[in-house]
């Protein structure tokens, strides 16, 4: 029987970590544990997961030091088959561990697995209902082409993989990064291993209420696309996967450059540009386009005409 460890690391979300918590408890696949690293927290909340009375809830108390150095201490500290994440503030429905616990008996060979997400403002127990049968599933050989796709990909509380491949990748994630440090992990086992998905929304993730919409200077393209660009360069990638991960970082090199240009930076977005000229792609020629011809005003307008099309389709 497969046993699931769950890491959710811990920082003042007092106010919804009973209820993250109370979502793995409530879960039909009963072999795991639920591993809090609290991170420093000022707030009630590890007093809050202190109070749980379940043995399969284990509390680690560490000094701040970011979420990557939170979570790489639970899968230290994990003992299950299979490792998974749940931020503090987020939860699964109740069938994901016993959907992954199916998928992983079924294909043995397989150490990466993933599944769609539910976004939402609020969590609702109940509201992720059972997956149909048969399980809707496909094999991604090539995650970087799957994210050009405009595909969603894995969020960090949608991923399983087996604990001692991943314990063999540490550190996972990269301490002292709080941006993108999930998908950092995700890309590298990307490379490594092969992605099982399943089409079916198992978890559910918290979004924000938007807040302000003031222009802030871009901060530039974040650490985990300059180094899978390295990797790419490097020839640690090779064939489709190389040609699909330089194109993808291109790509978002264009996004930025477009931030840039709104800005009104036009000698860092033609930059981004050339970093990113590997893509070749209709976006990237769109991108060099409007660097060469926009005005920043006219930039904006242009991504709130396309933000307005996408809402009203």
């Amino acid at each position: 029987m497969l046993s699931f460890s769950v890491v959710i690391p811990l920082y003042n979300k007092g106010r919804y970590v009973y209820d993250t918590i109370q979502s793995v408890l409530g879960q039909t696949y009963r072999h795991f544990e639920i591993i809090v690293v609290d991170d420093g927290s000022t707030d009630d909340g590890p007093s809050i997961v202190g109070a749980i009375d379940d043995e399969r809830v284990k509390l680690i108390r560490q000094p701040n030091g970011g979420v990557s150095r939170a979570r790489n201490r639970g899968i230290d500290a994990a003992t299950g088959d299979i490792v998974t994440f749940l931020d503090a503030d987020d939860w699964y429905g109740p069938y994901y561990l016993e959907t992954v616990a199916a998928l992983a008996a079924e294909h043995p060979e397989i150490v990466f697995f993933g599944c769609a997400y539910h976004r939402a403002l609020e969590y609702v127990p109940g509201d992720l209902s059972r997956p149909p049968q048969p399980l809707p599933v496909s094999v991604q050989s090539n995650y970087y082409e799957l994210l050009r796709q405009h595909h969603p990909g894995v969020h960090t509380n949608s991923v399983a993989i087996r604990r001692m491949q991943l314990a063999a990748m540490q550190p996972c994630f990269p301490v002292g990064e709080s941006h993108g440090e999930d998908q950092d992990l995700w890309f590298r086992l990307s490379e490594k291993f092969t992605l099982l998905y399943c089409s079916v929304m198992l978890v559910g993730y918290r979004i924000d209420v938007p807040g302000s919409l003031m222009m802030l200077r871009p901060k530039g393209m974040l650490p985990y696309f300059e180094r899978l660009q390295q990797r790419a360069l490097s020839g640690q990638l090779t064939g489709e996967q190389r040609r699909s991960a330089l194109r993808l970082v291109g790509d978002s090199r264009s996004a930025l450059a477009r931030e840039y240009l709104e800005y009104g930076d036009r000698a860092e977005a033609f930059r981004q540009l050339r970093l990113g000229w590997r893509a070749c792609s209709q976006h990237w020629l769109i991108s060099l386009l409007m660097v060469a011809g926009f005005s920043p005003k006219m930039a904006l307008r242009f991504r709130k005409w396309r933000g307005g099309r996408a809402q009203a389709g």
